[in-house]
């Protein structure tokens, strides 16, 4: 992003608390960022999203607030959880109850807005 030239201008950034990923603070340089994570720079206002380019490398794009909102993510698998309640599990981990969706969302085909 070229906001820093050296790696202590760098450590300055982000211990000064001004980069979140994923809407959380990150103070560590060396945090990985992945596929589809929200970067964002409060001091300046801009958001960027990580993303592959055709030949595989990282890609920051830069998106709007609105975007920035949500956060992508593929299903990886659809098990059951205990009490027999069926949960998505996601490409980066995540555990979500598909009765929390089926509250907020009528059908599965707008889970995809997700």
């Amino acid at each position: 992003l070229k906001y820093s030239l050296t790696y202590n201008e760098t450590k300055k950034v982000t211990m000064s608390r001004a980069i979140k990923v994923d809407g959380k603070v990150r103070t560590d340089m060396c945090f990985p960022t992945g596929f589809q994570d929200v970067v964002t720079i409060d001091k300046t206002g801009e958001f960027f999203r990580m993303l592959f380019d055709v030949k595989g490398r990282f890609l920051i794009h830069r998106i709007k607030k609105e975007e920035a909102s949500y956060k992508l993510c593929g299903v990886k698998s659809l098990s059951t959880a205990a009490k027999g309640i069926p949960v998505l599990i996601t490409h980066d981990g995540r555990t979500i109850d598909t009765q929390i969706l089926s509250s907020k969302f009528t059908t599965p085909s707008s889970w995809t807005s997700i």
